[in-house]
């Protein structure tokens, strides 16, 4: 009972206390303000400028360097139809038209698997090797082919130089004499049966030609009969015309030669190539690879699968000393750094998308991961549980930002139907008074313009009323424009 009037003595007094405290401070602070304000001659001069600076509607002038420290951007307004951004959502798929299935084209033994999947390969590099029966027996088939077609360039070769010398023979034969220097000079070639025929032939001509110039000197000097020298020209003739004949026989038949040996150094190589071509549709399309080591002759040539094309291995299904059919898909390939976006677009939207609009897509999960692309395909069927419409969207993704199998939100933007209106980013509009206002670059300095405005998604607002095409307006900075006369205006206050 005692204590309880002392507690009450010590509260009234603390209580007490604190008043005089915060009375004494507060008289303080205002001496303080009044003797800074009359200490400062140049307050009048500051108030005055800032009317003349805004605080009472008038324009704010700056200069250019001004400008360039507030990082104004001031552009002239345009017309433009209305734009509207639509949202989709969708997922990142691989590129069909860069993709592949890289598979044997013969049954065979994975012997070496040479790449790993998630490898970026280039084009040409070989991915694994395998022991292929078929590609073994065509390899033989192929040396084979290679070494009748040897045989039939030799004698094709013989053949023509045959030829040459036979035509260079006769020639030579025409100018001789006699029947038995035309045979030394036959001797030179071979011509077997036609060679005698041939000499033969000379032979009786040389008798032909005797005969006729004796019954010619006879009947010249009156002693032979005319008849028999008439036989004698038959004769001549006749045997003129076998010779002509049998040297005929012989170039036909060196033709003949020639002709056949070229044809089957031709089929030769035709069927080398057949060969080889059959190797190219297995695979081989560069220098035979081989196990161990060792060359095509001392080993089995193993059947190489080659990437296509730059890409990278998104999957594989071979495991060496595996046994695989032709066709097995061992690896697929893909080119990564171009990937397509497929966009469910309800089919009330749909028809508002069209190829060419720009689209920006956004990695689900990963704020700020953004990637610009446009629609390449707006599909014709709608999807009957989604009523949905698939669209697709081809995106260059060099940076491999976007990894096929991710979800992505899209924002399609749209061009709306109408008369072209005033657009601005929304940045480029404030709330000044409960008005929203633009600030516009006049002769006399920057003033605030109040304007009917409409803010759309996608960061556009649309100027419906206040701002005609071509004025100048403050698209970016004006931040520091309004937070400027709001300073002036509390000064004032």
């Amino acid at each position: 009972m005692n204590g309880s009037p002392r507690r009450r003595n010590r509260f009234f007094i603390l209580m007490l206390v604190c008043v005089l405290g915060i009375g004494f401070g507060y008289w303080l602070g205002s001496s303080r303000t009044a003797s800074r304000k009359s200490a400062d001659p140049s307050t009048p001069a500051k108030e005055a400028a800032s009317k003349k600076e805004g605080g009472d509607g008038g324009p704010i002038v700056l200069s250019a360097e001004q400008k360039d420290l507030l990082k104004l951007k001031i552009e002239p307004a345009k017309l433009g139809l209305p734009e509207e951004t639509l949202g989709a959502t969708g997922r990142i798929s691989v590129n069909p038209d860069r993709t592949v299935i890289i598979a044997p084209r013969s049954a065979g033994r994975v012997v070496k698997i040479t790449a790993r999947l998630g490898q970026t390969v280039a084009s040409g590099e070989v991915l694994a090797l395998l022991d292929s029966m078929e590609a073994a027996e065509a390899m033989a088939e192929l040396t084979q082919n290679e070494s009748t077609l040897a045989l039939a360039q030799a004698r094709a070769d013989k053949e023509k130089q045959l030829y040459e010398a036979k035509l260079r023979v006769l020639e030579t034969v025409g100018r001789q004499e006699s029947a038995e220097a035309a045979g030394r000079t036959l001797a030179q070639v071979e011509l077997g049966r036609l060679k005698q025929e041939y000499i033969a032939a000379l032979a009786r001509l040389e008798l032909a030609h005797a005969n006729h110039d004796r019954q010619q000197l006879l009947v010249e000097k009156k002693i032979g009969a005319r008849k028999d020298l008439i036989e004698a020209e038959k004769g001549l003739i006749a045997a003129r015309g076998e010779v002509d004949a049998v040297a005929e026989t012989i170039r036909i038949n060196a033709r003949q030669d020639l002709l056949t040996a070229e044809t089957a150094l031709q089929q030769a190589r035709s069927q080398r190539d057949k060969t080889r071509d059959k190797l190219r549709l297995l695979g081989f399309n560069g220098p035979l690879p081989v196990e161990g080591g060792k060359s095509a002759a001392e080993s089995r040539p193993l059947l190489p699968l080659v990437a296509p094309f730059n890409g990278t291995l998104v999957d594989r299904q071979i495991t060496e000393g595996q046994l695989v059919e032709q066709g097995f898909a061992a690896f697929r390939l893909a080119d990564l750094s171009t990937v397509w976006a497929l966009l469910d677009v309800p089919e009330t939207e749909a028809g508002r998308i069209r190829a060419g609009q720009q689209v920006t897509l956004e990695a689900v999960g990963e704020s700020g991961r953004t990637q610009k692309g446009r629609v390449a395909y707006v599909g014709d069927v709608i999807d009957d549980p989604t009523r949905t419409v698939k669209v697709r969207v081809e995106l260059a993704d060099s940076d491999r930002l976007f990894r096929p199998g991710m979800f992505v939100n899209a924002r399609i933007t749209v061009r709306q139907e109408g008369s072209p209106v005033i657009q601005l980013p929304s940045g480029a509009v404030f709330l000044l008074e409960d008005a929203s206002v633009v600030f516009v670059e006049g002769g006399d300095g920057i003033r605030p313009r109040p304007v009917k405005a409409e803010h759309r998604a996608g960061g556009q607002a649309i100027i419906r009323q206040g701002l005609s095409p071509g004025e100048r307006v403050v698209t970016e900075g004006g931040f520091a424009l309004k937070a400027h006369i709001l300073k002036t205006k509390m000064g004032e206050e």
